[in-house]
């Protein structure tokens, strides 16, 4: 995977940012629901490009982030002045047990095969009194997104390709950290209207590293087929929709 994320490195921002506002409001969220105090020391697993990453540092926390591709720390890099970044597996974490005081694992867990080892090394470097915050972003399953990813899937499984199950591994890493957890907290971060397009969706997809890592004529017949699809399903891949997400967190304190 580690490739994968290298070669769309430059392009994962334009379809994935966040709105303004919403990283410096997971950080409030997460000082809000948990007795660590600021600045803190954090590590952040998967860090990429720093679309979350970059409101720890601007608030003065002593930040580590690390992540498999280069590729994306070395965009990361290029707009930060303070902070560590390093190449590190998530499963394998070359620091001390108890060296942190918040473990970040936003965006890692639904898109991972080896949860249990990344959620046991994040245990393990969180000290006592520490938290391990996971994050993602929430769509509706019936929102122009939820529509088109299951009808992708539907796809892939048609022309024999295997694809990932991101709930499952997330779900489960969720349970795991569920149960050796002494506190826990379900806060929702900030919620906002995004202007969504199946044209947006399959341009997102191009740059998504799960399905570049798939052969090119397979990526280019799925995606045929779900333009073909979306176009007679809502009149016209340009057409926009105003559609709700929101950033779900869930701390587990130990």
């Amino acid at each position: 995977m580690r490739q994968v994320f290298d070669a769309v490195a430059s392009n994962f921002d334009r379809f994935r940012a966040l709105p303004g506002g919403v990283p410096e409001a997971i950080r409030s969220s997460i000082f809000a629901a948990t007795r660590v105090a600021s600045p803190a020391k954090v590590l952040d697993l998967g860090a990429g490009t720093g679309r979350i990453g970059k409101a720890f540092i601007a608030a003065g926390d002593h930040y580590t982030g690390i992540d498999t591709s280069l590729a994306m720390l070395r965009e990361f890099q290029a707009s930060i002045k303070q902070g560590i970044l390093a190449q590190a597996e998530g499963s394998q974490l070359p620091f001390r047990d108890g060296s942190f005081d918040l473990v970040l694992l936003m965006h890692v867990l639904s898109g991972t095969n080896d949860w249990r080892d990344i959620v046991e090394e994040s245990r393990r470097v969180v000290r006592a009194a520490g938290a391990v915050v996971v994050g993602h972003t929430k769509r509706s399953e019936s929102g122009i997104d939820g529509q088109l990813k299951r009808k992708l899937k539907s796809i892939l499984q048609e022309m024999g390709v295997p694809w990932h199950r991101p709930a499952e591994s997330r779900n489960d890493a969720l349970a795991w950290l569920e149960s050796h957890s002494i506190r826990s907290a379900h806060p929702q971060a900030s919620s906002w209207v995004a202007r969504t397009s199946a044209q947006g969706f399959v341009m997102r997809h191009r740059s998504g590293a799960r399905f570049v890592a798939l052969p090119v004529p397979v990526q280019e017949i799925a995606l045929q087929k779900l333009a073909e699809w979306a176009g007679k399903t809502f009149g016209s891949l340009e057409a926009v929709f105003d559609e709700q997400h929101s950033f779900e967190l869930d701390i587990f304190e130990f």
